[in-house]
Order: C-alpha cells, then sequence, then structure tokens
C-alpha cells in the first residue's frame, strides 16, 4: 500500500500583502500529479486545510477541485481539521465531500462514532485510521481547572490527547496497516515561527509518549517545519507546510511524504519535494550592494532586505522597491550612537527626555520623524501612565 501524507496548506492565506493561492494551486498541481503517477493508494491531509474559519470562497474552490481529482482517480483520503480550520464546517462539508472519496473529522470522536475510519483500497487491503483533529485546550481542560491551577491543566491536555490517542487504537487489527493522522503539537517539536503561537510550546502539548506504538505510521500536522519525532521512533513525521509560508522557514525544503507499507510490516519513508510554491529569502547590505546584487535576488519569489545606512533615509521602501519589486519587507540598519571615553557625557535614559527617546525609536522603525499629533497622544499616554 502506498500512500501520501500532505498537511498544513493554509489555503486563502494572504502574507505580507501577497495572495499566496496561486502558488498552493501551483503545489496541489504537481502534487495530484504525483498521486496518479505513481498510483497512491491513500492521501492523509493533517489539518490546517485553511488558513482561517472562514476561508475565501476561492480557496475552498482550490481545495475542493483537489480532492475531486483525487476522487475521479479513485483515491481515498483522510482529512482532519487542523487549529485553523472550522471544525463544524469541516465535518458538514465531509457529508458532501465523501461523495469523492474524502472521511473528513472536524471533531475528535469515539472509536465507534467515526474516531477510527476502516478503509478498503484498490490493492484490496484494509487500512485503520486512528482520525485525531486539532483538540483545543479549552475543549479539553475544564476552565475552573485552568483558572485554578494551569500547571494542573496543561498536564490534564496531555493526559486527555494520551487517552484519545489509546482509544483509538485500541481498535487496530493485525492485518490491517494502522495509521494515525492527528493535527497536535509534539513536546519537543522544532517549529519555525510561522504558526500560531498561541497553540505552541511544550506547555500545550502532547508527549511523544502518548503516540501508540502500535502505528505503523503517524501523520502529523500543525508544525510547518518538516521533521521526524526522534522520541516517538522512525516513523512519526510533521510533513510540514508545502511551502515557505514566512521569513522563519527560509531554510526549510518543503516535502511530502510517502508511505509505503503492509499489514504487519515496518513502512519504508520517504520524502518528495513539493514543486511551485516560490522561494523566500534573506539579504543584508546598502543600498549600493542592493543594486550591485538585484539580477542575483530575482529568483527569489520573496525578500526581506536588511539595508545599512549612515543617516535615516525617508523614501528608503520606495527606493528598495524599485530596484527589486519582490521585496516585502525592507529594515533598516542605522549605526549604534558613537561611543567616547567620557562615560558622564553620554546620555542615557535617566537624562533623556522619554518623548525625545520616542522619536528616536520612531525615526529608526519609521526612517521618518513622527507626525506632531502622533508625538501627543504619546506624551498624553505617557503622563496618565506616570500617574497610575
Amino acid at each position: 500500500m502506498r500512500i501520501v501524507h500532505t498537511s498544513d496548506w493554509h489555503a486563502g492565506r494572504h502574507w505580507k500583502g501577497q495572495d499566496r493561492l496561486p502558488e498552493l494551486q501551483n503545489v496541489l498541481e504537481h502534487l495530484g500529479d504525483f498521486i496518479e503517477r505513481e498510483r497512491v493508494d491513500l492521501v492523509l491531509m493533517s489539518g490546517d486545510v485553511f488558513e482561517s474559519q472562514m476561508p475565501p470562497p476561492e480557496a475552498e474552490r482550490a481545495v475542493s477541485g483537489f480532492f475531486k481529482r483525487l476522487g475521479v482517480a479513485g483515491v481515498p483520503s483522510v482529512v482532519v481539521a487542523g487549529n485553523h480550520d472550522h471544525p463544524v464546517r469541516m465535518d458538514a462539508w465531509g457529508l458532501l465531500a465523501e461523495f469523492v472519496g474524502v472521511q473528513a473529522r472536524g471533531l475528535p470522536r469515539r472509536r465507534t462514532e467515526g474516531g477510527l475510519i476502516e478503509l478498503p483500497t484498490k490493492a484490496g487491503e484494509l487500512v485503520c485510521v486512528a482520525a485525531v483533529p486539532w483538540a483545543s485546550p479549552g475543549r479539553i481542560v475544564e476552565a475552573l481547572t485552568l483558572a485554578r491551577d494551569e500547571t494542573l491543566a496543561k498536564q490534564q491536555y496531555a493526559d486527555a490527547m494520551q487517552h484519545i490517542l489509546s482509544h483509538l487504537a485500541e481498535g487496530f487489527k493485525s492485518d490491517t496497516v494502522n495509521i494515525v493522522v492527528a493535527h497536535s503539537y509534539i513536546a519537543g517539536a522544532k517549529s519555525c515561527g510561522s504558526e500560531r503561537i498561541v497553540t505552541m510550546g511544550d506547555e500545550w502539548a502532547a508527549t511523544a509518549q502518548s503516540l501508540p506504538a502500535v502505528a505503523q505510521y503517524v501523520a502529523l500536522g500543525h508544525v510547518h517545519r518538516p521533521q521526524r519525532i526522534e522520541a516517538a521512533g522512525p516513523h512519526t513525521q510533521y510533513a510540514g507546510s508545502p511551502m515557505q509560508l514566512d521569513f522563519g522557514e527560509v531554510s526549510d525544503e518543503k516535502s511530502f511524504v510517502v508511505i509505503d507499507v503492509g499489514p504487519g510490516k515496518p513502512p519504508r519513508v520517504e520524502r518528495v519535494p513539493y514543486e511551485g510554491a516560490s522561494r523566500l529569502g534573506e539579504w543584508t547590505g546598502t543600498i549600493t550592494d542592493l543594486e550591485r546584487d538585484a539580477d542575483t535576488l530575482r529568483h527569489f519569489g520573496y525578500l526581506r532586505v536588511r539595508i545599512a545606512l549612515e543617516s535615516p533615509m525617508p523614501d528608503l521602501n520606495r527606493r528598495a522597491r524599485q530596484i527589486l519589486p519582490n521585496i516585502v519587507v525592507v529594515e533598516a540598519v542605522l549605526p549604534e550612537a558613537s561611543t567616547g571615553d567620557d562615560d558622564s557625557a553620554r546620555p542615557t535614559a535617566s537624562t533623556v527626555a522619554p518623548v525625545d527617546q520616542f522619536r528616536t525609536f520612531y525615526q529608526r522603525e519609521h526612517q521618518r520623524e513622527p507626525r506632531v499629533e502622533t508625538v501627543t497622544m504619546f506624551s498624553d499616554l505617557y503622563a496618565e501612565a506616570s500617574q497610575d
């Protein structure tokens, strides 16, 4: 049996003023070609199908079109909701998506109520999939517990995730391929900063030890960096996002996972690079260096540049983007204040008026003087805070 594991599409994402949906459509086209060409038996999508709980219709159309293509090709799929997806909408969408072979789960379910999915494949084998959509702390931990003892609440969350996983795995059979697909943060996973911060961190996490050892492969979603969870063994993987979603992912090579496995046998796992998305890049230098390097930087889809300046340049953003239109972030690097031998002559935070500190900060961040009304607002707020 050949299985493809993909995750974290974030369809409908707008970032730095850029619509990333055309790139995702290219990626899904390439992924669909691979699935058809390689005669894949099952596709696992481990959550964050969409960027938001109310995605634009163009994003819904792109996602539905991809799964329709799989249905026409006779390839079933299992989809679980991520923390960006609307769980009830996902369950409702899944009712119709079943007609093209999609089993969608928006909310965690008991084993006998659809939490454990048994599917036949074209090769005649059976696969059991334990489906674990995103389980928010608010759904699992009682508000009173959280209010009384946050440490206890976080332990309850980890215990509950272990109970959900073990409950579903009890339905695994010796003559089937047994898979877990889950959208969850596993303690110790390496994030890259583009994930939603409130749902990250070891505080609200399942443990590697909670993942059922009887599962032949564990397909994880939520963390955008492709990786294997070492503590859980070689067959527990975050597929990662299909394209670089923010500059924290500049060094990531995006790929989906291909699993070849049979009942009772260890799987063979490999990664295949995605194609079709723009690359993100970072660059540092002077404005003259940027003009010199422009031709070599054009191959990046989006750039963040840090430009060293001798003094503030009010039109820095405009000048940089005239040189390279693919720049989406411009950061100015100004020289630090010179230091002399006489420390007593050096202004400090205590000797510089707060409003002047604010003007210096504003100029450094925005490359221009603050407006009069902005300075007035700062002064009023500072005075109010000082009184408090």
